[in-house]
């Protein structure tokens, strides 16, 4: 699968920018502030590859601070970045953050990596000495209770913009995770734990409660789906999936209108993600559930993914990597191997063909494990290399969750063949380490994964949403 297929639903970061100087030094020193409003541009044109800049005119007073507090209390970008340009004090930047409620970032940079000392004149030492009030800024915001991060390097540097984008794209995500629909259709698998969720901790991180569809919805949709619609749609899995022997015309075509009827119901809720499960007592209940592999697949494929067993938080962990273009598909631990050291990680049902190596395949199971009725499997390789294993607590989490999290590996080697996608994972710790400090943070028992290394991101993400966040 490409990797746009993988980044399509990455949220712009909405950049404050708050350049700070010096007022006494623009009349002693001629030219200094031209070289610093200079830089000043240069930083802009390169964060504009990143996203929208929103800044105010250079702040050298304390007055000048308390407006630009006021216009980007206004505009109300995701991630502030304070630049001073040389030294400054702290009062051209206290005012303008007293008041507002982001993450906070001082960068630390300069366009140059060094400079001529021996021929550099005062203006030219000042031009660079910003790092002289980060301690200032610093000690700043920590009597005033902020939060904040120092970013540090030149603008040479990759791993100096690698830091700044995943700051901006992981406090965008939150702004676009707070205006989802999260929902549930039916319930949660029967004894499970860790499966229900606590609305109030929705509500209050997001100020909206589940949406809950009736699994009637489902039923009475799929009544509806028109012959146009079942062969759009059976021509779609015919061109996503290979379709193995044991899958029937009728298999597939059933499956198609399962798809168009889930389609219809979260469309019509305007939900991003979905835990869903029931058992039902007529045929038909049963295998809208049994058969939804695809549908729901699909709609994960689409930036809307469902987990079964009712696991709400799972599907947000999923959608928190979709924003972040990794993806997102639930696993769970499998096995272990100490003797080629890695975890066995998988899952039955649903999935996400963008997090796929190669074209998937479709089988018919005639069993369900830990499950009533039957219907079609998806199978595939999951791409190799970094991922990020994200799970969404609400155990020992405060008053909303608690992002747990770690950066892992899909290493190759033989897996299992059971008709679902399955995949070796090499933890960064000895596997007896791992998951004992993993349990030791309360998690559910199913995790997210997302293609590439976002610890980053993951952090500001918390960080913006004020969710705890631990990497293991």
């Amino acid at each position: 699968m490409s990797n746009s297929q993988l980044t399509a639903r990455m949220p712009v970061p909405r950049i404050g920018l708050l350049p700070t100087g010096h007022l006494i030094y623009w009349s002693q020193f001629p030219g200094l502030k031209e070289m610093g409003l200079n830089m000043l541009a240069e930083l802009r044109r390169k964060l504009e590859t990143i996203g929208t800049v929103i800044a105010p005119e250079l702040v050298d007073t304390p007055e000048k601070a308390a407006a630009a507090g006021q216009f980007l209390r206004q505009q109300q970008p995701d991630i502030l970045l304070i630049f001073p340009l040389g030294y400054t004090t702290g009062m051209v930047m206290a005012p303008a953050v007293h008041d507002l409620d982001m993450p906070l970032r001082i960068l630390n940079a300069h366009a140059d990596s060094s400079y001529d000392y021996q021929k550099a004149d005062t203006a030219i030492y000042l031009y660079h000495e910003s790092v002289c009030c980060v301690p200032e800024y610093s000690g700043t915001l920590i009597s005033m209770g902020k939060k904040f991060r120092v970013l540090t390097g030149h603008f040479g540097q990759e791993r100096f913009w690698k830091e700044v984008k995943a700051d901006c794209l992981g406090a965008a995500v939150a702004r676009s995770f707070r205006g989802l629909n999260f929902g549930i259709i039916g319930n949660t698998y029967t004894n499970m734990t860790d499966m229900p969720v606590d609305e109030h901790r929705i509500l209050r991180a997001t100020a909206r409660l589940l949406k809950r569809p009736e699994v009637e919805e489902i039923e009475e949709a799929c009544r509806r789906v028109t012959q146009t619609q079942l062969e759009d749609m059976y021509r779609q899995f015919r061109e996503m999936y290979d379709v193995d022997a044991t899958v029937t015309n009728e298999h597939l075509k059933f499956s198609a209108q399962v798809a168009a009827a889930y389609d219809e119901v979260i469309r019509r809720h305007d939900i991003s993600a979905f835990g869903y499960y029931w058992w039902g007592e007529k045929e038909l209940i049963t295998q809208l559930r049994s058969q939804s592999a695809l549908a729901v697949s699909r709609l994960a494929a689409l930036g809307r993914p469902g987990v079964t067993e009712g696991d709400v938080k799972t599907a947000m962990a999923m959608k928190i990597m979709d924003l972040l273009g990794g993806g997102g598909m639930f696993l769970e631990f499998f096995s272990m191997d100490f003797d080629e050291n890695f975890i066995l990680m998988g899952h039955d049902g649903p999935s996400n063909i963008n997090v796929a190596e190669s074209r998937p395949k479709l089988q018919h199971l005639t069993v369900h494990h830990g499950k009533t009725g039957h219907g079609l499997g998806i199978d595939f390789k999951m791409r190799e290399g970094p991922i990020t294993l994200l799970n969404l607590t609400q155990f020992d989490a405060g008053e909303t969750f608690k992002v747990l999290y770690t950066v892992a590996e899909v290493i190759p080697g033989t897996i299992l063949n059971i008709g679902n996608p399955n995949c070796r994972v090499r933890v960064q710790k000895p596997i007896h380490e791992f998951i004992d400090d993993w349990c030791q943070q309360a998690p559910c028992h199913h995790i997210a994964l997302g293609i590439g290394d976002h610890a980053r991101e993951l952090e500001a993400f918390a960080e913006a949403m004020k969710f705890r966040a631990v990497r293991i």
